[in-house]
């Protein structure tokens, strides 16, 4: 005799999850609405491919562009501080990842199960990082459109916010002294 399953397309994992996740992390839902607004307005690009193959290639995308950011994030490490360990999740596909400073580097575990005692939380979805990462949204931009949303301690986030803000801004050059 086969188990009994449910097929109801009502009660799907994905609608579960995110509705966990928004108990858990009160408005992260709004991130939604936000990259569709964002996404209708053109500020964000649209993958208008079909359901079947947005996922069926969809999660060697988001890894990619998770690595992206988390080489452009190390690339403005300060070092001198105490770097928080950041745990993002994609909200669209609830694609969790984690960076974690680990000594001169930024290591990415790019499929956990969520974010572990202290992380810093952030919610977004792929549009956004992959706004980020290409310069085309500031992350000062994409936090008052409410594109991104950050959890956790306070100090934490104000550091993580700031580390953040540093991706993709020029650097700052020293002038050359003339040897003369």
């Amino acid at each position: 005799m086969a188990p009994s399953v449910s097929a109801c397309g009502y009660h799907d994992a994905g609608s579960i999850n995110r509705g966990m996740l928004n108990w858990a992390y009160p408005n992260a839902l709004y991130v939604t609405s936000a990259v569709w607004k964002a996404q209708l307005d053109g500020l964000l690009s649209r993958d208008d491919r079909p359901a079947a193959t947005r996922a069926l290639l969809g999660y060697g995308t988001a890894v990619k562009e998770l690595g992206q950011l988390r080489d452009g994030l190390s690339l403005v490490r300060d070092h001198g501080r105490d770097d928080p360990t950041i745990s993002l999740v994609l909200i669209g596909p609830m694609l969790w990842a984690r960076l974690a400073p680990a000594n001169t580097r930024l290591e990415m575990i790019p499929h956990t199960t969520g974010p572990s005692s202290g992380d810093v939380v952030i919610v977004t979805d792929e549009p956004v990082i992959k706004a980020l990462v290409e310069g085309q949204v500031a992350p000062q931009t994409a936090r008052e459109l409410g594109l991104i949303r950050f959890y956790g301690a306070p100090e934490a986030v104000q550091r993580a916010a700031s580390w953040l803000d540093r991706l993709n801004q020029p650097a700052i050059e020293v002038p050359v002294k003339s040897s003369g």
